[in-house]
């Protein structure tokens, strides 16, 4: 029998991957890439410069510049190939000259080929060593060599979906372009944008989108102009923010069609028909895919082409144009195929299971469905292989601990040479202390030189300390990062994925009950089994609710906290009090949501081991500093045991107060009830 409730669950999920088709599409060209065609020009970018190499045969550094410049011309793996012997050459002189300006630009340059051929591992050694050589300098080279090094590790950054590093690596790229170079700049402002709105930070990624914007508007290029604005239309469209996304389409209009640039008029098209077929304007929605269809043909981009047909389908289906919608279905389904495209596939199948649906032909509408839901299977099995891929991140530690062995290193070293110093130091005293004079200067001396070592390495120390706190503090932040995104995923996956098909079963249970005579006894064992089911979807909601409470996500920490003692609180059980003082401010996303982990922590621990009849909860914020109490009157605890305790709950608390920079209290013993008092620095 067809069920129409998983048709619909199942549908509505494609719909959203099919929309994020669309956003990919704006990611704008890097700046260097703009001017022209790369390819053509190379020929004779690469003639010129070699004619002017020749001017210079002295092994200096005017012609490691020369060399330098050749390699400049090439901006794709096959030209940078082709070019690699000038980089060597350039690199082999500059070591011998100790020439850092052309060994930082040699190492950025090999750090673009490897990124290039996908070695990114030695892409990121080669990006170090640049960034390495300008420390602390002020050459203006050598700073824009740091920049575009950081530019190109957070590229293979975000190609692996390490969006939080990638983010920090365009941060600091962005601190030597920001007021130099305005079309850098505001590409820069274009990646961060994206990057926030694909981690479904949408209020940061307004920011840098309307940054941007102001940028552009600013006696720029109506091109650059009309590049920010689509793509702060993506934003908003992806926000379900239609009026301002239809007041941005609106400034658009004029430069629309554009005759070279048909990224940008594809952009306007699939965004102004998104935002039609969202405001339920079907005919409107229609006009503007099609064009978008159109000059997706013309420019042979099949991936806008099948995000075009998929729409067409959907409106013309709502328009009841069935014939209409089934072509474009197909053609669809067809395109899909020739391009591999899963994700085009699905789309395309659940057009079709649409049309079937609509004209009652439920028996292909069933399994054009289990076709889709299959391939769901495998997109969602790709995409777990990413969410384990960006694990990764965590290995980044290692290079602290590369530098605190360097660092330790250098100590031993240190600690020697303070030794032979203090030897010599005594056999020369020894020899002129019959001197007078003299050997009290000496004496002195000898005294300050071991003072100022002995602050040498107390300097060290403290270092190599600071280095280890730096190292554990990533770690954690990559660990509880990636605990906070897997709750939030399968809180998703439980809510729409398991929550919807077991509405869907009740909805197909009671369906079944209105066409059906039973008896009195068999109709109340009908009716026990929906309440069962009832249950079984009130809790599977707790448990989702739990994950990634959607009161923190819309209303912030302090209604998700009332929320979750409220739920928390139930008769006979215990009485659960959440108190609030202090101001009532905004902390950063990543800080409410460790707050909010912690309370929920400190009050299950509450319920589940101290049998308390009341908890209170108490959150006070000041200007700097952020109070977190938790007493319950419960049977208490030896507080000497929890250094052997096997739970994982205590230490996921202490490490979040780690994170925040805070400090934590227990006050307990057997049969006094528990406080516990954490101070955050926040």
């Amino acid at each position: 029998m067809f069920n129409f409730n998983i048709f619909v669950m199942i549908h509505l999920r494609y719909l959203i991957l099919a929309g994020g088709i669309i956003f990919l599409l704006c990611i704008p060209l890097n700046a260097q890439e703009i001017g022209g065609d790369i390819v053509i020009g190379y020929e004779e970018r690469k003639g010129k410069a070699i004619t002017t190499l020749k001017r210079f045969t002295m092994r200096d550094t005017a012609r490691v510049n020369a060399l330098l410049d050749v390699t400049a011309t090439a901006l794709i793996k096959k030209q940078r190939q082709e070019l690699l012997p000038y980089c060597e050459e350039a690199m082999e002189i500059s070591r011998k000259l100790g020439y850092q300006e052309g060994l930082a630009r040699c190492y950025k340059w090999k750090g673009h080929l490897y990124k290039d051929l996908m070695d990114r591992v030695t892409a990121h050694l080669y990006y170090d060593s640049a960034i390495n050589l300008a420390k602390g300098s002020l050459n203006e080279a050598l700073l824009k060599c740091t920049a575009d090094a950081h530019r190109g590790k957070a590229w293979i950054y975000y190609e692996q979906e390490n969006y939080y590093t990638a983010l920090h690596q365009f941060f600091e790229a962005l601190k030597y372009y920001e007021g130099r170079n305005k079309i850098t700049t505001m590409n820069f402002y274009t990646n961060i944008s994206n990057i926030y709105s694909r981690v479904n930070d949408y209020p940061q990624a307004i920011v840098y989108a309307v940054k941007n914007t102001t940028l552009a508007e600013q006696d720029t290029d109506k091109i650059m102009q009309v590049q920010a604005w689509l793509s702060l239309v993506e934003i908003y469209v992806r926000n379900n923010e239609l009026t301002r996304a239809a007041i941005y389409l609106a400034k658009m209009k004029p430069y629309v069609p554009d005759p070279v640039q048909l990224m940008i008029n594809s952009g306007y098209y699939m965004n102004r028909g998104l935002v039609y077929y969202m405001q339920r304007q079907y005919d409107s929605s229609i006009f503007y895919y099609q064009q978008a269809y159109k000059v997706a043909t013309a420019s042979r981009h099949s991936v806008n082409k099948t995000a075009a047909l998929h729409y067409l389908s959907k409106s013309a289906l709502k328009l009841r144009k069935f014939g209409l919608a089934k072509k474009y279905a197909d053609e669809n389904l067809l395109l899909a195929e020739k391009m591999n495209s899963k994700i085009g596939k699905i789309n395309a199948l659940l057009n079709l299971s649409d049309y079937y649906h609509e004209t009652n032909n439920n028996t292909n509408a069933y399994a054009l469905l289990q076709k889709a839901a299959a391939l769901k299977d495998s997109v969602l099995a790709d995409a777990n292989i990413n969410q384990i891929n960006r694990l990764a991140a965590v290995y980044e530690s290692d290079k602290k601990e590369k530098e605190i062995l360097e660092l330790q290193t250098e100590k031993e070293i240190q600690v020697a040479s303070v030794k032979q110093k203090s030897i010599l130091n005594k056999f020369f005293s020894a020899s002129i202390i019959a001197l007078l004079f003299f050997g009290y200067l000496g004496y002195t001396n000898f005294k300050k030189s071991q003072q100022i070592a002995k602050q040498e390495q107390a300097l060290q120390k403290q270092k190599i300390i600071e280095l280890e706190k730096d190292k554990q503090l990533l770690t954690i932040d990559a660990m509880l990062k990636g605990q906070e995104e897997e709750r939030g995923r399968i809180a998703k996956e439980l809510h729409d994925g398991v929550g919807s098909l077991l509405s869907g079963t009740k909805m197909s249970f009671i369906n079944v009950k209105e066409n059906l005579l039973l008896s009195q006894e068999n109709k109340m064992q009908f009716e026990k089994s929906l309440s069962l089911l009832d249950n079984t979807i009130g809790d599977l909601r707790k448990v989702a609710q739990n994950l990634m409470p959607e009161a923190l996500l819309k209303f912030g920490l302090h209604e998700a906290l009332r929320d979750f003692c409220g739920l928390m609180q139930s008769s006979p059980g215990p009485k659960v009090l959440y108190l609030q003082f202090g101001e009532n401010r905004k902390l950063a996303g990543t800080a409410e949501v460790f707050i909010y982990r912690i309370i929920q922590e400190l009050v299950n621990n509450a319920i589940k081991h101290a049998g308390a009849s009341e908890i209170i909860a108490q959150l006070t914020m000041s200007n700097n500093k952020t109070s977190i109490t938790v007493e319950d009157n419960g049977k208490g605890f030896d507080k000497s045991k929890l250094t052997g305790a096997k739970g994982s709950g205590i230490a996921n608390i202490n490490y979040r107060v780690q994170y925040l920079n805070g400090t934590s209290d227990i006050v307990s013993s057997p049969g006094n009830g528990t406080s516990v008092n954490i101070q955050l620095m926040i």
